[in-house]
């Protein structure tokens, strides 16, 4: 039987290599140097930098290494604009502890393997095909890193087809950030619960109405986290009127102050006075309740809602008992309690609690396509990225985010294909070892 099985195994793999071949020359160079900007091969990029320094002598924008990345955006922006990205609550602990948590495991490759140029790392969430398992966190006040700000962050995610989470905290409205991520691309809408009936219902209907399809609800920031950095300085940029504009456009804030603060003749005191009302109804230090979930369904129906700042298994219990279609683990970033978990510690519970029952997100700590590998190698159905993309802004805008996210496509699509994976369904925990030392 052992030479059949031979033969039977030289034959698949011959067919492999002929479907590799069986590009022109001309084809495949072109693949490299010019691919498509919506492409599974997001390992190409790499090819296409070496090729535009050889060919044109070009360079990226900013580097592929994040602390060199961080370290270059540092010098872009104000440092209030910089500490309000990179800090943390507290001593910054739950900061460092986020990206400890990533140390705590190391890929074991597998070798070997049939494993083509081009990886499929397509998912399959809520129903929709994505090229890939990412989709941009909801990050505030972009204005702070780049005068373009969410409109250029969501242009950049429309394009690759990758969901684009818009924040209540935004210096975008909802319509100007749909305008910019494209018609029918997945837009989903990050809520800071308001204490205000009318007004949560309102911001709801403004998203439906303007194609944003996934509720994301923020159940860890109804008060803000002890900043440090931020209060040294004391910047807190709502008072200014940044990072409010969804207040300012609504409807029913405008009933409710009785003016219109977006209006040519709106005073100085008014538009104030408007920032000031979204902001604290949003961080008022009321926390939401389970029991008020129906609130929420009551305005977005069927469609999918999904706790963010989930870091506890009960939590992750309660939130499947309550009917919620999905959990984000996150916290914060490390902004809001000093001292908490890393969000990477608290997946496996989290996974093992749900069995499947709930899609699971994860955010805070991501730097690299190493640690998206990680992440769902341990049971996240997707990961969401806050930071990187931030210090991607501060690069030129769009330019700057197309480069970061297209160089952590192909970080994580190389890892994919060099661990021994010819697609997602391949990453998993037995790729996984834990280091205990």
């Amino acid at each position: 039987m052992q030479p059949r099985n031979t033969l039977l195994r030289c034959a698949i793999y011959s067919t492999v290599i002929i479907s590799v071949s069986a590009q022109s020359p001309q084809e495949l160079i072109n693949s490299v140097l010019n691919p498509a900007l919506v492409s599974e091969h997001y390992s190409s990029y790499s090819s296409e930098i070496y090729f535009n320094h050889t060919l044109y002598n070009q360079t990226p924008v900013a580097s592929t290494n994040y602390d060199k990345l961080e370290a270059s955006a540092k010098l872009l922006l104000t440092p209030a604009g910089y500490n309000y990205a990179a800090g943390g609550a507290g001593l910054e602990t739950t900061v460092a502890a986020n990206r400890e948590a990533f140390d705590h495991w190391h890929i074991l490759p597998r070798v070997m393997r049939s494993v083509l140029p081009s990886r499929d790392i397509s998912t399959v969430l809520f129903n929709r095909t994505l090229p890939a398992p990412i989709v941009m966190a909801p990050v505030g006040v972009q204005t702070l890193f780049h005068s373009s700000g969410e409109r250029a962050t969501s242009k950049v995610f429309g394009e690759l087809g990758l969901p684009y989470t818009l924040i209540t905290a935004s210096s975008t409205g909802f319509a100007g950030v749909a305008a910019s991520n494209g018609a029918g691309n997945p837009r989903w809408y990050q809520l800071y619960w308001p204490d205000d009936d009318d007004l949560t219902r309102s911001y709801l209907q403004t998203a439906k109405a303007n194609g944003y399809v996934v509720l994301v609800v923020t159940v860890d920031t109804w008060d803000l986290g002890w900043r440090t950095r931020d209060l040294d300085r004391g910047f807190f940029p709502f008072l200014w009127g940044v990072g409010v504009q969804i207040g300012l456009e609504d409807p029913v804030a405008h009933q409710k102050l009785g003016f219109d603060a977006l209006a040519a003749n709106a005073t100085a005191e008014q538009k104030q006075n408007a920032a000031l009302y979204h902001t604290i109804t949003t961080l008022r230090g009321v926390s939401p309740v389970w029991e008020n979930l129906w609130r929420l369904r009551e305005v977005w129906g069927d469609a999918r809602i999904l706790l963010k700042g989930v870091q506890s298994a009960e939590d992750a219990k309660e939130a499947l008992k309550w009917g919620l279609d999905g959990v984000i683990l996150s916290n914060h970033g490390g902004r809001q309690i000093d001292g908490a978990i890393g969000s990477l510690d608290a997946l496996p519970a989290i996974v093992q609690a749900v069995k499947g029952k709930l899609v699971i997100g994860f955010d805070s700590g991501i730097r690299s396509g190493i640690d998206f590998f990680k992440a769902l190698a341990l049971g996240a159905d997707f990961v969401q990225l806050g930071r990187p993309i931030l210090w991607g802004l501060a690069h030129e805008g769009e330019k700057g985010i197309r480069h970061v996210l297209k160089s952590l496509l192909a970080e994580f699509e190389i890892t994919v294909g060099l661990a021994g994976c010819a697609s997602l369904k391949d990453v998993n925990e037995t790729l996984l070892v834990e280091n205990r030392r």
